[in-house]
């Protein structure tokens, strides 16, 4: 929802601690970005 939102954002991150040591992180790329400079 927010990258539709907000289409002059390419990438987002997403963390999580799962404890004992664990995580894990994901990159999202945005397929509303169009790739024009403002």
């Amino acid at each position: 929802r927010q990258f539709a939102e907000h289409p002059e954002v390419r990438y987002g991150i997403t963390a999580m601690c799962i404890g004992i040591g664990m995580g894990g992180t994901v990159i999202w790329e945005n397929p509303q970005w169009n790739g024009e400079s403002k």
